[in-house]
């Protein structure tokens, strides 16, 4: 398995070398911004923190490009025109107040005295230009949010929808609508000029960031002099490093690692129950998976109690249904279950009736010549789904179905190219606090990551009504009817539920666990000396 010992940032960050007291100005050369780099070392208060690339781990620094918007709301870089609180409420930010005129109009103000990072006023026609490179740039961005037209009147932005949008302040708070100022080319190194109360001196792809407070910043000011990111793909050496003191801070830390920091007199574990769930995606274009008796033979040889409890440590709850029960509209009251247990005895009966049988004795179950054994692929820094992966071996050979782990990375590519039999993701499937958030992603027909080519017109037709209708218990009935059809098709399968996990020394304050995963690096966070 190949993991990373220890990233680059981490060594830069033990010797404290980040830049001071500039943003990211549009006038400086790149060779300007080297030679203060390694002329100017930040002083005062520097906030060391480390997670995984799942949780750091920008390709650029460019809103628009791929999931990186997430990663730089992550950083403290970039704003949306709205945030969510923590009950999942989205509230005015980057825009003060908002009108919605009709079904598919909506008029929103763009707060006076907000400054881009290179210093250049936010006006609604930067948000307007930003939105439309976006659009330009970024496939998912249409079905995040699906926009006619736009027009930009001073500090008055008017957008209107293709279709009545009941989610329409929600949908803005999706960091892929970060707000950046499109009249510039990106920088190569620190891409765009964002709002946020840091901006970017220095950044690595996949590997590091750091960063200073931002002198534009329009809200209250930072309280630190600097942030060091660091990606440490390697748990052991990311909990060594916050337990020797070479870090300040964990994000997202895997649950097995908590019983390490139960000190409270030297660390705080801080945690929110959120949407993300741990789930098999399974790619009904290959043989086998494709055979609804095999996928639910393979959800009876799940043990998703000892995984929710042991594996996690107790910071997860099984799941048999769709959507988690920190959101109103999740858990499975009132749908009818095809599986419901844990049961191996049942997987084999399951794939007895549908006529598999070990017809060579090599002890792997066939059917027509075919047999059943699948490449299961999962990534190689999270803990958790690496020990779902080996339980999932280990059970499925009982029941006669061969099983190959690889481990990636980055699994979007081979996602997008179909070569896998079965994958263990990790999505957080409602983190604007809607059910069309993770509808619209992944179960419909053309959804951006339907990576296994579900396509089921009925949900397709529920999304359609769901995603156009403003009376909320409506919404959650069709969310219900969808899940119901999930259930009954099996193109996934929903293991555990999880908690969104924060460890830091008790010398850091003004950290908050926001369940939506979107935010971490803020103008409160703080050291105390």
């Amino acid at each position: 398995m190949k993991k990373k010992l220890i990233s680059a940032l981490l060594i830069a960050a033990l010797s404290v070398t980040a830049l001071a007291g500039c943003g990211n100005k549009a006038d400086k050369s790149n060779e300007a911004k080297t030679t203060e780099t390694e002329e100017t070392s930040t002083e005062g208060k520097v906030l060391r923190a480390g997670a995984t690339s799942g949780w750091f781990g920008a390709e650029t620094l460019d809103v628009a490009n791929g999931w990186d918007g997430w990663i730089m709301s992550i950083y403290g870089i970039s704003e949306n025109l709205f945030r969510l609180d923590e009950s999942y409420v989205p509230t005015p930010y980057i825009a003060e107040s908002y009108e919605q005129v009709d079904d598919t109009t909506w008029k929103f103000e763009i707060r006076d005295g907000v400054k881009f990072s290179n210093g250049n006023d936010v006006t609604a026609d930067a948000v307007k230009k930003c939105f439309e490179r976006t659009y330009k740039t970024n496939e998912r961005a249409d079905s995040t949010l699906s926009i006619a037209s736009m027009e930009a009147d001073g500090q008055t932005l008017t957008i209107v929808t293709n279709q009545p949008d009941p989610t329409m302040l929600n949908d803005l708070c999706d960091p892929l609508l970060g707000i950046y100022d499109a009249s510039k080319e990106p920088d190569a190194e620190l891409g765009v000029s964002c709002t946020g109360p840091y901006v970017a001196t220095s950044f690595t792809s996949m590997d590091h960031v750091s960063m200073v407070p931002n002198e534009y910043y329009w809200g209250t000011a930072p309280k630190l002099d600097g942030v060091e990111l660091s990606i440490i793909d390697d748990t052991n050496t990311l909990t060594m490093a916050l337990q020797n003191g070479d870090i300040d801070l964990i994000a997202r830390m895997d649950a097995s690692e908590t019983d390490l920091f139960s000190d409270k007199t030297e660390y705080t574990i801080d945690s929110a129950t959120s949407t993300r769930s741990a789930f098999l995606l399974y790619n009904l274009e290959h043989s086998g998976v494709s055979d609804k008796n095999v996928r639910e033979a393979i959800g009876y040889c799940v043990d998703r109690e000892s995984f929710a409890n042991v594996v996690y440590n107790g910071y997860s709850e099984a799941s048999y249904g769709v959507f988690s029960t920190a959101v109103p509209f999740g858990g499975t009251d009132g749908l009818t279950l095809t599986v419901d247990k844990y049961d191996p005895e049942k997987a084999k009966e399951i794939l007895s009736d549908a006529g598999y049988a070990d017809t060579n004795g090599d002890g792997t179950l066939d059917k027509d010549g075919k047999e059943l054994s699948f490449k299961l692929m999962t990534y190689s820094y999270n803990d958790e789904t690496l020990q779902l992966a080996d339980m999932m071996e280990a059970e499925l050979e009982k029941i006669g179905i061969g099983i190959e782990i690889e481990t990636m990375d980055v699994m979007v590519e081979t996602e997008q190219a179909g070569d896998f039999d079965i994958v263990i993701d990790s999505y957080a499937m409602a983190p604007i606090g809607t059910p069309q958030y993770f509808t619209n992603l992944v179960m419909v027909s053309d959804a951006s990551d339907n990576f296994g080519k579900y396509s089921n017109p009925t949900v397709d037709a529920l999304a359609k009504e769901m995603s156009t209708t403003f009376d909320t218990d409506k919404q959650y009935e069709l969310c219900d009817q969808i899940c119901q059809e999930i259930i009954n098709d099996r193109p996934f399968d929903f293991i555990a539920s999880t908690q969104l996990i924060f460890c830091y020394r008790n010398n850091v304050s003004g950290v908050t666990v926001n369940p939506s995963e979107y935010y971490l690096i803020d103008s409160n966070i703080d050291i105390n000396e």
